[in-house]
């Protein structure tokens, strides 16, 4: 797929300078927002970088509204309003500068208006008490708020292999897979368990084993069954990111210096004996930028 398209029209077209500041706008929101994906992107081309910065600003204003305050029915008519700024965005009617940069984004990339939805539903899903029973449960939910966002993110990397979206998937999947274990704790303080029950049971824990950790009556079960969760994550890992060489090479560091960031975390759980829930588990700045800059150099370098 090509990187870039045509630009298309919109009325009221916006003038370069006030795409100029729609887009600084945003990338300072994001650099604020989420470090990880602030440093990951920062050596992409600037198109690149700046829809990217956009994608990643409308999935985090969605999970906002999914985490926020008011009744589970509150929260999902406001997502479905955001469904309708979305709807007018895409066909040309964006009403701020922060949909400014979505529209943008999107025309410049042909992103597929089906998985800008698919965002939305899969946020939607943490309007009310989500039921994860199995192991394909919990790979559908990875799915919805974080493998659909591979495809966007796919799409602007640019590539030829038609097996890139599948690879892609897996990488936002190990990646939310990542972020669940890390986020344990707070998750099960919101009454949210997002590990397969089947998997609790099999490893003899329970909802409490997540709050409690390595300091309650069963550290040992659940020990093994973090240890196996994050084999799991590093095998989506593992085929995850083989799209790297398969996308266009100025894209190749991003991936890849994603996959690295959130690698690092899972060797930080592990080097914490699975203690997430005494602090959360995070990578200092320092840290981060040269796991950033050595895994672009690296996928960038290559052959």
């Amino acid at each position: 797929m090509s990187a870039s398209a045509p630009a298309g029209a919109v009325p009221g077209s916006p003038s370069a300078e006030e795409l100029r500041l729609a887009h600084r706008a945003c990338a300072l929101e994001v650099r604020a927002a989420a470090a990880n994906f602030y440093y990951a992107f920062r050596l992409l081309p600037q198109r690149k970088r700046q829809a990217l910065h956009a994608v990643y600003r409308f999935c985090r204003a969605a999970d906002d509204i999914a985490d926020g305050e008011g009744s589970a029915a509150e929260r999902r008519q406001r997502l479905e309003e955001f469904r309708s700024t979305l709807d007018a965005t895409l066909s040309g009617a964006p009403p701020d500068a922060g949909w400014l940069v979505l529209w943008d984004a999107a025309r410049s990339f042909h992103l597929d208006p089906e998985d800008l939805n698919k965002v939305i539903d899969g946020c939607a899903a943490d309007c009310a008490p989500l039921t994860i029973v199995t192991e394909a449960d919990l790979e559908r939910y990875c799915y919805g708020v974080a493998g659909v966002v591979g495809l966007l993110s796919a799409r602007i990397f640019g590539y030829r292999d038609r097996g890139v979206p599948q690879l892609a998937v897996r990488l936002g999947q190990a990646m939310q897979l990542t972020n669940i274990l890390r986020d344990l704790r707070e998750d099960a303080d919101r009454g949210r368990c997002y590990l397969p029950q089947e998997e609790l049971e099999r490893f003899g824990c329970d909802d409490t084993d997540l709050v409690a950790g390595i300091h309650g009556p069963r550290a040992d079960a659940y020990r093994q069954l973090m240890g196996y969760e994050v084999l799991q994550a590093r095998a989506h890992f593992a085929e995850g990111m083989r799209l790297v060489p398969l996308v266009e090479r100025n894209a190749r560091g991003c991936p890849a210096a994603l996959a690295a960031l959130y690698l690092a975390l899972l060797r930080e759980i592990e080097a914490r004996d699975f203690d997430v829930q005494a602090e959360r588990v995070s990578l200092g700045p320092g840290r981060k930028l040269r796991l950033a800059l050595g895994a672009w150099a690296g996928a960038t370098l290559g052959p």
